[in-house]
């Protein structure tokens, strides 16, 4: 009998995916070493469910640069962290993107999430450290960029609030890259082929 209740009532929420496509890209520009990422979800529905449900997500990128070195451990250089927090306004039935910190913060609305996404995490540009930093360390030294992607709850959803037994603020496994740069990759552009 509480195989027949508990079988009718489960719910087996959404998967939910973070995708970069196309992958991180490193190049340089205006005296910067910039890092280029595109980031999509692979269930937008599940997403939109969850957003219309009350809960407020935030996508944090964090990007930090090192000198690789062999025998002491790796230099960082330089940090970098991009929050975005997305969230439903249910008396406009908008989508809201926000971009605190950022030189250009505001909040982005759209009816649809689609074209939100679309317009706030399809082409993002990260500038990391300056070059001047990094010819500093010596032009045939290496360096790394590790790019880190996570989607998670920014508050507790309202319906968690009096129960957090089974409950992670993670929405999506985390997304991890690793992007090698050298001077001697860089071609005649300022492009970084890493």
């Amino acid at each position: 009998m509480l195989l027949c209740f508990f079988g009718t009532s489960a719910y087996a929420a959404p998967a939910h995916r973070l995708i970069a496509d196309p992958p991180p890209a490193l190049r340089t520009a205006e005296g910067f070493l910039v890092a280029d990422i595109s980031i999509a979800v692979d269930n937008e529905a599940g997403l939109r469910d969850l957003l219309k449900d009350g809960a407020v997500l935030e996508l944090e990128i964090q990007a930090s640069v090192e000198r690789l070195r062999s025998l002491l451990g790796n230099a960082e250089l330089g940090r970098q962290t991009r929050v975005f927090l997305l969230r439903h306004d249910p008396l406009s039935r908008e989508f809201l993107l926000t971009v605190p910190g950022a030189e250009d913060a505001g909040d982005i609305r759209e009816r649809n999430l689609t074209r939100l996404l679309h317009a706030g995490w399809k082409t993002l540009t990260l500038p990391l450290v300056s070059l001047k930093t990094l010819r500093a360390e010596g032009e045939d030294e290496e360096f790394a960029v590790e790019l880190r992607v996570t989607l998670r709850h920014a508050d507790v959803p309202p319906w968690l609030q009096k129960n957090f037994v089974f409950w992670s603020s993670e929405v999506a496994p985390q997304l991890h890259f690793t992007l090698p740069f050298a001077f001697d990759t860089a071609d005649g552009d300022g492009q970084a082929t890493p």
